[in-house]
């Protein structure tokens, strides 16, 4: 297990090995989720706009051609 202590600035410093783990860089983006039941993670955002879109898109549970993205997110306004 790895911890970290919150600065007075409220930051963190990311322990290596989880630093190894996410791949993450001097400037990287870090996205922070709240899943259902509370628990939060932590992940790296790739710097490559369309490659963050299509990540962020797989974590949501959205695959396929944009087309059928599109059609699925059209299913969950109904």
């Amino acid at each position: 297990m790895d911890s970290s202590k919150l600065s007075s600035k409220f930051q963190l410093t990311l322990p290596k090995r989880v630093r190894e783990d996410l791949e993450v860089e001097e400037g990287d983006r870090i996205l922070f989720v709240k899943g259902e039941g509370g628990q939060w993670t932590i992940l790296r955002v790739p710097s490559d706009p369309l490659d963050a879109l299509r990540y962020l898109g797989e974590k949501a549970g959205l695959t396929g051609t944009p087309s059928e993205v599109r059609r699925e997110m059209e299913d969950w306004e109904e």
